[in-house]
């Protein structure tokens, strides 16, 4: 079965993708060193593209209007520029109904854009160039610890890193928090207090990491104007001992946050980035990969969730879960070294 993978590395090679949709400008430069908010890229692109049909306003054939232009691709026009003209005694002309770009010219339609938006790639991580793709973006790398997540507000920064001991078994309250700071970066358990995040935005902290959120408080959190990561989904469960013991030892660092969508079709998911210098080297497996015996894997349900285990066996003859419902299973020896019979679907390689 393929099931999907969540980068928990302690030390790797990262190197992250940012491109534009569409050809445009690259600001930056190989070699440069970046941060989350800054932007590496940037197009314009059009609000509107309008058919223009020049051979019918002139009366001619496309061949026979194709003479008569005065204007290119690319020209940039105001409204009313003559664009074509045929006749010389009493002229028909063809003039531009709006401001705009002429994009192409085929058999006498002409494709004018109107109006532009201006759109932008950020960064979204702590890194440097390591490659420019001409016209439309970057390719950055770093080395460090990279921890991906299951959602995200959409928002990217960066700040010093504050672990919340208190609040790994149980829900994060106000009291938990301590002195908060704009350059602070909170990782702790599960949210299910609104006030817990009212009292965040009070002290314009930089981001907030979190075990897991309630569903309630799911519109309120993408109102912040900070980065938020949920590592394991919705609910009330702790922070993954792992994860911790990561997040420990980067205590004060600092780090960054890219709380993007989940993007299922090209692996990009939301996720921490700690950057250091030194370490045994893990290599990134794929965003998703065909789950083997040996895999070190995540549980993410039931009675054993955000336990981490290996595979010891695959059962892909249909097994009946206490639920009723058959499927393939997995035998997981737990860290505990206890064995669990799991579905194959409540599995993700931890990489």
């Amino acid at each position: 079965m393929i099931v999907d993978v969540l980068q928990t590395t302690s030390f790797t090679e990262i190197e992250r993708v940012r491109k534009l949709p569409f050809p445009g400008q690259v600001l930056v430069e190989k070699g440069m060193e970046v941060h989350p908010s800054d932007v590496v890229a940037e197009a314009q692109v059009p609000n509107k593209i309008m058919m223009l049909d020049i051979a019918r306003g002139l009366a001619l054939s496309p061949d026979e209007t194709k003479a008569c232009l005065i204007r290119e691709v690319d020209d940039i026009l105001e409204e009313g520029d003559v664009i074509a003209q045929c006749g010389n005694t009493l002229p028909r002309l063809f003039r531009a109904p709006v401001d705009g770009k002429i994009i192409s010219y085929h058999q006498g339609q002409m494709v004018l854009a109107t109006g532009t938006s201006k759109i932008t790639i950020t960064a979204n991580m702590i890194g440097s160039v390591k490659e420019i793709i001409p016209e439309y973006g970057v390719i950055l790398s770093s080395r460090g610890s990279v921890i991906q997540a299951y959602w995200g507000n959409g928002l990217s920064g960066s700040g010093i890193l504050k672990v919340l001991e208190a609040s790994l078994d149980r829900p994060i309250t106000i009291s938990m928090l301590g002195d908060m700071a704009q350059d602070q970066i909170i990782a702790g358990g599960a949210c299910l207090d609104g006030d817990v995040l009212d009292a965040c935005f009070e002290n314009q902290i930089s981001g907030l990491i979190l075990s897991t959120l309630s569903t309630d408080l799911i519109e309120k959190v993408n109102k912040l104007p900070f980065p938020v990561i949920v590592l394991h989904g919705f609910g009330e469960h702790t922070l993954a001992q792992d994860i911790f013991g990561i997040f420990k030892s980067h205590s004060e660092a600092r780090i960054s946050l890219n709380a993007c969508p989940v993007d299922y079709f090209d692996g990009e998911r939301p996720e921490v980035i700690i950057p250091k210098d030194e370490g045994t080297i893990t290599r990134e497996l794929g965003f998703r990969k065909t789950l083997e015996v040996g895999d070190r894997v995540r549980l993410i349900s039931g009675k054993t969730i955000n336990q981490l285990g290996k595979v010891v066996e695959l059962l892909e003859e249909g097994q009946i879960f206490e639920n009723g419902v058959i499927m393939p299973a997995a035998i997981v020896k737990l860290q505990s070294l206890e064995k669990v019979k799991v579905s194959q679907l409540n599995l993700v390689v931890v990489g």
